[in-house]
């Protein structure tokens, strides 16, 4: 399957979650619900829709494209993020289950702040680097799905474990990709 076809399924499936998570927030009048139902759907729209235009976008941070398509990319990175963080708020028993684990809470707010610099940083600039192999990693389905199950699964993990270390997480991952897109972007330009 390529990247385009894979994106479109993707996408389109995002509009029917985020109706059913919509209609079931507005008739237990949950606001929170509804807006990230109604933000999942138009993300779902605006995926669909953007998908040809950044499928065939190489990943290559000194050109603008390539940038535009990151930060799109990390802005429904950020909307999964909330909408991860408000499904799995109300499972009080799996983190109860999490809560026997480590006995100091400075463990996983390390490792989520360590995790979110590693995967929203230090991988982006590493692929950057890497010039004979960027277009092939970047195409790569299998790595793609790879990096995005890592993304979302350890931010799933400190969420259920420790959710104060997810939001550490994913404020890391969100300041450290910032600085490789602007960094990597302004010193070609320069």
């Amino acid at each position: 399957m390529d990247r385009t076809r894979l994106g479109r399924l993707l996408s389109a499936a995002l509009v029917p979650l985020g109706v059913v998570l919509l209609a079931l927030s507005a008739i237990i009048d949950d606001i929170v619900g509804t807006a990230l139902g109604a933000g999942t759907v138009l993300l779902g729209a605006a995926f669909f829709v953007a998908v040809d235009r950044f499928s065939d976008v190489e990943f290559d941070l000194t050109e603008t494209p390539s940038v535009v398509a990151n930060v799109v990319q990390l802005g429904g990175v950020l909307i999964v993020f909330a909408l991860l963080a408000y499904l799995l708020s109300d499972v009080e028993s799996v983190t109860r289950v999490f809560d026997a684990g480590l006995p100091s809470p400075t463990y996983p707010a390390y490792a989520g702040i360590a995790m979110g610099v590693l995967l929203g940083g230090v991988v982006p600039f590493l692929t950057q680097q890497l010039e004979d192999r960027r277009t092939r990693l970047s195409d790569s389905v299998r790595v793609r799905t790879v990096g995005f199950s890592f993304t979302f699964g350890t931010y799933a993990i400190l969420l259920l474990y420790q959710p104060s270390s997810s939001a550490l997480y994913a404020t890391a991952y969100l300041c450290s990709r910032i600085c490789v897109l602007v960094g990597v972007y302004a010193s070609s330009r320069l």
